[in-house]
């Protein structure tokens, strides 16, 4: 009873001061008087300790490690303000792009929302309440969309902080005879307000191998080598990442490499599927390291 106010937590009603303490650092018994505090539930007392409000504010809904199936514009809606502490994603850059590229294996399916661009204004405004304070926000895009996309984010409230490009191993198709070969992507860097970057300084044009046709399992499937530099630069362990177009989940696997937390938004059923094949796939392995290293670890007490 003596140290209730110490181990407990307490709701405290408006207008009431909570118990004095004394010098003992005990509280003070008031047999005549009534108490004042309303004792919160198990599970609402575990939330309250474990969530920071403010800048570093955690968030533990229902957003955290999600693959969530369904049009972002509808599921961005029901997200709460200040949610997400980065988002990263490639949306479509609206051309009707449909691979040609692979030979052997069957060719990739034109992508949803990618012939039109009324979309992105919304989006824009959307990425914007949901991404909190003192937080980043990456978009690959393409040169002749790059306008579109720098108007909406900018409308938004963004700050516009930097063009990334991504410099790729091997170039694209288009017009053979009549166009340069195309070895590059843009990704618009964006602040809603100030972060830091972690580590040191690096150059906005990185060089980072393009993923093989015979792996993709998305016609615009990219690294996670190259997403994980985002994430590393923009957010600490533990907080969430946002992918509001995730395609077949590389986000999600950056995400994990690193310790943070996913939430993945995806239109298509075959891709959403894709990418809980390998939620499930990214979980096996943890599961087989962890019984791996209790298995060590039991075994080694035994070695002398």
């Amino acid at each position: 009873m003596s140290d209730q106010y110490d181990n407990q937590l307490y709701l405290k009603l408006p207008g009431i001061d909570p118990p004095t303490k004394n010098g003992n650092g005990r509280a003070n018994k008031q047999k005549d008087e009534p108490s004042a505090e309303l004792p919160v539930s198990d599970e609402l007392a575990i939330e309250l300790n474990t969530r920071k409000f403010g800048k570093g504010r955690v968030h533990l809904g229902h957003w955290d490690n999600q693959v969530l199936l369904g049009d972002n514009r509808e599921l961005l809606k029901s997200m709460p303000d200040e949610t997400v502490d980065l988002i990263v994603t490639d949306p479509p850059y609206n051309i009707n792009y449909k691979s040609n590229r692979r030979v052997v294996n069957k060719k990739f399916s034109h992508l949803a929302n990618d012939n039109q661009g009324d979309w992105i204004p919304n989006f824009a405004e959307e990425a914007f309440r949901v991404l909190k304070n003192d937080r980043h926000l990456y978009c690959f895009c393409r040169h002749d969309t790059y306008p579109e996309f720098i108007q909406a984010f900018s409308d938004a409230g963004f700050k516009i902080k930097r063009t990334i490009i991504w410099y790729k191993n091997n170039h694209g198709s288009g017009d053979l005879r009549g166009d340069y070969a195309p070895q590059d992507e843009w990704i618009i860097f964006l602040h809603k307000g100030r972060r830091v970057l972690n580590g040191k300084r690096i150059s906005n044009i990185i060089q980072v191998p393009k993923l093989s046709t015979k792996k993709m399992t998305h016609a615009t499937e990219k690294p996670v080598n190259l997403l994980k530099i985002f994430i590393e630069k923009s957010t600490n362990p533990g907080e969430l990442v946002l992918d509001p177009f995730a395609g077949s989940g590389s986000t999600m696997e950056a995400t994990r490499e690193l310790g943070r937390k996913y939430c993945l938004m995806e239109i298509s059923e075959n891709y959403y599927l894709t990418s809980e094949k390998r939620v499930k796939w990214w979980n096996q392995e943890e599961m087989d390291i962890t019984e791996s290293s209790f298995a060590s670890t039991m075994y080694s007490k035994y070695d002398d």
